[in-house]
C-alpha cells in the first residue's frame, strides 16, 4: 500500500512550537518513506518523523531533515503491528518568510512480502561492498 500527504508548514513556525500531524496507516511494514521538499524551501523547512515518542526519522534525535527540490529517502524495516498504525509528522520553519508544502510519501506492505525483499536488499549490499561497488 502506498500513502501520500502534503503538509504546509506556516512561515515562522517555531521549534518549540512545531507544526504536528498524525499520518493513518494500515497494519504491516513501513519499507520506504520519502520526505519531498519543493524547490524554493532552501533547507529552511525542518522535519521529523516519530513513532510513538520516539523518533524515526532522521534517527539522530537532535536532528531534523532538510532539503530543496529533493526528496529524502529511507528504507527499512519498521513493523506497525497496531490498529490503526501511525507516524507524527513534526515540523518547523523559524526562519522561512513564506509557507511551503512538503510531500510524505510512505510504502507499506503485509509482513509476508516486505521480509523477503529485506533480506534480498541485504544480501545485495553485502556481496556490493564484498566487490567494492
Amino acid at each position: 500500500m502506498f500513502y501520500a500527504w502534503d503538509i504546509t508548514v506556516t512561515a515562522g513556525t517555531a521549534e518549540v512550537s512545531p507544526k504536528e500531524q498524525i499520518l493513518k496507516l494500515t497494519k504491516g511494514v513501513i519499507t520506504r518513506i520519502d520526505i519531498k521538499f519543493p524547490p524554493g524551501v532552501h533547507g529552511l523547512v525542518k522535519v521529523r518523523l516519530l513513532r510513538y515518542e520516539s523518533q524515526l526519522i532522521p534517527l539522530s534525535g537532535s536532528e531534523w531533515v532538510t532539503g530543496d527540490g529533493e526528496a529524502v529517502t529511507t528504507e527499512g524495516y519498521y513493523e506497525m503491528d497496531e490498529t490503526p498504525a501511525q507516524l507524527k509528522f513534526v515540523a518547523c520553519s523559524p526562519n522561512a518568510t513564506y509557507n511551503h508544502t512538503i510531500t510524505v510519501r510512505v510504502s507499506i506492505d503485509p509482513p509476508e512480502v516486505a521480509a523477503p525483499w529485506e533480506v534480498l536488499r541485504d544480501f545485495v549490499n553485502i556481496v556490493k561492498r564484498l566487490m567494492g561497488i
